[in-house]
C-alpha cells in the first residue's frame, strides 16, 4: 500500500512538472505573440495606398498607436510574470525570453 502511495505521489509530481514546463511556454509564445503582432502593425501603416494625406497619416497614427499599445502588453505581462519561475524548482523553470 505504501509503494502504491509512493508511485502515485510520484506521478502527480511528474504531471506538474509537466504543466509548470507547459505554463512556462505559454507564457513564452504569448510574448513572442504580442512581440510579431507589434512588427506586423509597424509595416502595415506604410504598406497601405490612401486617396489623401490625411488618411494616410490618420493610417500611420492608428498603425503606431497599435504596435505600441501590444509592447506596453508584452512589457506589462512580462512584469507580472518575472516573478513566476522563483515559484518553480530551477530543475523546470524556463526564462520568459523571446528571441526573433
Amino acid at each position: 500500500a505504501l509503494h502504491m502511495e509512493w508511485c502515485k505521489a510520484r506521478a502527480r509530481a511528474h504531471r506538474w512538472g509537466e504543466e509548470v514546463l507547459l505554463l512556462h511556454e505559454e507564457m513564452r509564445h504569448v510574448l513572442a505573440f504580442f512581440e510579431w503582432q507589434a512588427g506586423w502593425w509597424d509595416k502595415q501603416g506604410a504598406q497601405r495606398q490612401f486617396v489623401s494625406h490625411e488618411f494616410m497619416e490618420g493610417a500611420l497614427a492608428y498603425a503606431h498607436r497599435q504596435a505600441t499599445l501590444r509592447r506596453r502588453m508584452s512589457t506589462h505581462f512580462r512584469s507580472l510574470w518575472e516573478v513566476v519561475p522563483s515559484w518553480t524548482p530551477t530543475s523546470v523553470a524556463m526564462p520568459l525570453t523571446y528571441t526573433p
